[in-house]
């Protein structure tokens, strides 16, 4: 199985694919985030990169901010002016607030996607599954991930 991971920074968005042993199947690739970065800018750029990378029959997402069930929330970089630590602008906080990342990527690539928030998709790939685990995150900003028994 050939996943598709996408690692969504303040300053770059990550991918490669992944084979179903973790290891790298593509070169990883990496673009600079483009601010300001409307939601439909953003879809733009994960298909760019879907199309550069190549075949693959899932893909799963990771995202900074509040993200539930794939929809953001919250995210802190993406509505800002120009890049993280800068101005909110409203308009883009609102189009990003309930977007829904997840239905719009599985739409597009007619595959399976997940979109979880960044830590998250960090998280999972160490914890042992047993017990309360906390994983911190450390990149443009600060991001933290609890599992409870995996």
């Amino acid at each position: 199985m050939r996943t598709l991971s996408i690692d969504c920074g303040g300053s770059g968005i990550k991918g490669a694919i992944v084979g179903d042993d973790s290891t790298l199947l593509t070169e990883r690739l990496r673009h600079q985030v483009p601010y300001p970065m409307s939601p439909e800018a953003f879809i733009a750029l994960l298909a760019e990169m879907a199309a550069e990378l190549g075949n693959f029959e899932r893909a799963t997402v990771g995202m900074p901010g509040m993200i539930r069930h794939g929809v953001v929330i919250a995210t802190p970089h993406y509505p800002t002016v120009a890049g993280p630590h800068t101005h909110v602008d409203p308009v883009l906080a609102a189009a990003w607030s309930g977007f829904d990342v997840q239905r719009r990527l599985a739409d597009l690539w007619q595959r399976p996607v997940l979109v979880l928030n960044d830590a998250q998709v960090q998280g999972a790939a160490v914890i042992s599954g047993r017990g309360f685990e906390v994983i911190f995150t450390l990149g443009t900003g600060l991001g933290c991930a609890m599992f409870d028994d995996g």
